[in-house]
């Protein structure tokens, strides 16, 4: 486009606006048979979502743009429906051996049906570098059976449990229309295996729950986000978690207590090709075989001291967060530094003889100290040889997400 004076107009500054409507309609049916020994249920249920994603361009600095494309006070330049089908089947059954023992076994299948068509709000650059829509045709068929099965032993305050289980995740519509230099997306899939063991006093606990993860093409967050600041996944082609989850608690009096609760674990990738941006060759790909995995701290832990005397309840709790990586290379330079922040809560619980039930009156208190963190984030980078930006020492950026400083919030519940 040429304005008056002939000159190509290669950029104006614009204002957008995205929506999405969507019809959502499906039913639910469930069964169930007990008896001294069985408990069985089984169930079917089926959704359908039909949607239409849109956009309109609603103002043009430019005065040759705006009089050309927005005569009708707006220009729709991207208009895409969509129709998802979810329907899933499934049974499962518990039996009491005895007072102790039980077995129980789960199976599950779901078919998933993605559709969409129309043009995405993106665009790509032809052979010829001229700038064209992106089309969509998106026509997938999704069937997961997603088995399940376990014990439990229970006795004397003390239960130990065991399971098994696979399951299966379908892609999302943004792993279609924001997947960047990466592939097609696969469905992704899980192995978890756990084990785990509860004692029970009269004035303590004590939990430990073992896990490990096995997965194959596992969606994980790259460190991108879209032009909308919607965080972008990929598919890792073999990756695992593994780790142990504790929780204790004791009651030192009647009315003082203390709960905790913490994670250890290993977030690693067997197998995966990065992709990332090139300046001088287009892309570049790196592999990755041990390095741990985008968003997943190592270790996370909650400790909680409550009061809680007739209606008045109080509650202190620390909480801290490991390192965040923000893209799967386990570099410090990109990522999320570890945080610990204490929190707190104040309540008071009145019951009125008539009309209420109770009241509640309560004042909740955020990041007491006002520790400046974040506990999210994105990055971008790539390289360059030419500008001695190699693998190794990458040019990026870092977006983070600031969390806020000490905040208070105080709210009243009438429950009648």
């Amino acid at each position: 486009m040429k304005d008056a004076a002939g000159k190509t107009i290669k950029k104006t500054d614009f204002v957008r606006q995205k929506g999405l409507t969507q019809h959502t309609y499906g039913l639910v049916w469930n069964a169930n048979y007990k008896d001294e020994r069985w408990d069985v249920i089984g169930g079917l249920s089926l959704q359908n979502f039909d949607c239409t994603h849109f956009g309109y361009l609603t103002y043009a600095k430019n005065e040759t743009v705006r009089d050309a494309i927005l005569a009708n006070g707006r220009y729709r330049y991207y208009d895409s429906p969509a129709h998802k089908l979810d329907g899933n089947a499934f049974l499962k059954a518990t039996y009491k051996i005895d007072d102790h023992w039980n077995v129980f076994a789960d199976l599950q299948y779901r078919h998933v049906g993605l559709k969409s068509d129309g043009y995405n709000d993106k665009y790509y650059l032809d052979d010829n570098g001229t700038p064209q829509k992106h089309y969509l045709d998106i026509d997938k068929k999704y069937d997961f059976l997603n088995p399940k099965a376990g014990f439990s032993w229970q006795g004397g305050g003390y239960r130990i449990y065991g399971s098994v289980a696979m399951s299966h995740r379908e892609p999302e519509r943004n792993n279609f229309t924001d997947n960047g230099s990466y592939p097609a997306p696969k469905a992704e899939q899980l192995m978890d295996y756990e084990l785990g063991f509860t004692h029970t006093k009269k004035d303590w606990r004590f939990g430990l729950n073992l896990y490990y993860m096995d997965y194959k093409d596992q969606f994980v967050q790259t460190g991108a986000v879209s032009d909308i600041g919607e965080s972008l996944t990929t598919n890792i082609s073999d990756s695992y978690r593994m780790g142990a989850e504790v929780q204790l608690g004791f009651d030192f009096t009647p009315w003082l207590s203390f709960e905790a609760n913490a994670s250890a674990s290993l977030n690693k990738i067997k197998d995966f090709d990065e992709v990332i941006e090139d300046w001088t060759n287009g892309t570049c790909t790196i592999h990755h075989d041990n390095s741990t995995l985008a968003f997943s701290p190592s270790s996370i832990s909650n400790v909680f001291l409550n009061f809680h005397w007739n209606g008045l309840q109080a509650v202190i709790q620390q909480q801290h967060v490991s390192r965040q990586y923000l893209d799967n290379s386990e570099c410090d330079d990109r990522s999320l530094p570890s945080y610990l922040v204490y929190n707190a809560s104040v309540s008071y619980t009145l019951k009125p003889k008539k009309i209420l039930k109770e009241t509640v009156f309560s004042l909740n208190f955020s990041n007491l100290f006002n520790k400046h963190y974040a506990n999210g984030g994105w990055v971008y980078s790539a390289v360059d040889e030419g500008s001695g930006f190699t693998p190794d020492n990458r040019y990026y950026q870092i977006g983070f997400i600031p969390m806020a400083g000490f905040t208070m919030m105080g709210n009243v519940t009438l429950r009648f």
